[in-house]
């Protein structure tokens, strides 16, 4: 909510000083980065003035990078003028498991700013190593897609650099966080298995210590409870975990040779379904008539047969756009408590 703030004389306050007015609300973390601004007519209503001063204002923060134009929507929240944030920003991850849709999307956003993108390889480093490694190259900031489950934590906050944690949290770090809806994925996909009248559904992939996993399973159980479905603990049958190690699906392959077996499976990766599709496939058994797959993620297509796998995709045009939102307003208000968008 923008609250107007009017001299001591009582008159309507002039454009340059409702622009200032609405830029402290920002700098106090009042109006949130990315938000819309209220309407035009909300903002005339709120500071007693013309339509005409209300644009001017608008403008005045455009034009100075506190705000930013949304066509058909309105006049989004920025953190300020883009020289408030210069230098290099490091992408933390593994080389060989990068999301493409994350690092590139990163990259896009960055194009409108005086920061650019630099990956720094976790894989070679460790995940505390090269958080370090950007800091001594001069990095003002990090975004982070962990592979690491118990990192050495005092070792990262002896970098001294703002962290932006990618899709999940960096365990036992209080930094800022970007991630997808994981529990709401989780139960849109196993009720669409039950729009399809599957009734006995189980679940696999990869199972660890990250919270995202833990929040999938969770709306897979809300899903099954909300449709009466009693939630069987012969039907979790995960195949991977933190490691490395290829997925291993013979708890599935045991499972579909029971005569009570699944008709249908949610993948918590879409990473582990060649290997959940083809167990399905050699116990004998047809997709999607004799069981039905679905997974999260949308990162890797796969067809079987001529029948493309239904998935829940993320929005990485939006993710990325999130995170840059979250670093500039890090660095432009370094005082602020951590967030989770």
């Amino acid at each position: 909510m923008v609250v107007a703030e009017k001299g001591s004389s009582g008159k309507s306050m002039g454009y340059l000083a409702i622009a200032s007015n609405i830029r402290e609300q920002i700098r106090a973390g009042t109006l949130a980065q990315g938000a819309l601004l209220p309407t035009e007519r909300e903002l005339q209503e709120t500071y007693g003035v013309s339509r005409s001063t209300v644009r001017r204002a608008l403008a005045s923060l455009t034009e100075s990078g506190w705000g930013e134009n949304q066509p058909k929507r309105g006049v989004s929240v920025r953190v300020g003028p883009s020289s408030d944030c210069v230098g290099n920003v490091a992408y933390v991850d593994h080389a060989e498991s990068v999301v493409g849709g994350v690092f590139f999307g990163l990259s896009r956003e960055l194009q409108s700013t005086r920061m650019r993108l630099v990956h720094v390889d976790s894989k070679v480093y460790g995940v505390e190593g090269a958080i370090n490694r950007a800091a001594e190259d001069g990095c003002v900031a990090a975004f982070v897609w962990s592979k690491e489950g118990f990192p050495d934590t005092e070792q990262i906050r002896n970098a001294g650099i703002p962290l932006i944690a990618l899709d999940h949290k960096i365990h036992g770090l209080d930094c800022d966080l970007i991630q997808e809806d994981n529990f709401e994925g989780a139960r849109l996909a196993v009720s669409h298995l039950i729009a399809l009248g599957r009734r006995r559904i189980a679940i696999s992939g990869m199972m660890d210590m990250l919270e995202i996993n833990h929040q999938r399973f969770s709306g897979y159980l809300s899903a099954l409870l909300a449709n009466g479905l009693t939630p069987d603990s012969r039907d979790f049958l995960f195949c991977m975990t933190s490691g490395g190690l290829p997925p291993d699906p013979e708890l599935l392959a045991r499972r579909l040779a029971d005569p009570d077996r699944p008709d249908a499976v949610f993948v918590l990766q879409d990473m582990c379904v060649p290997a959940v599709a083809s167990t399905i496939l050699d116990a004998g058994l047809t997709i999607p008539d004799d069981m039905a797959l679905v997974a999260f993620g949308g990162e890797f297509p796969v067809t079987i047969g001529k029948v493309g796998l239904s998935s829940i995709a993320v929005d990485w045009e939006e993710f990325c756009r999130e995170a840059v939102v979250l670093l500039q307003r890090r660095l432009s208000q370094p005082q602020l408590p951590t967030a989770t968008a």
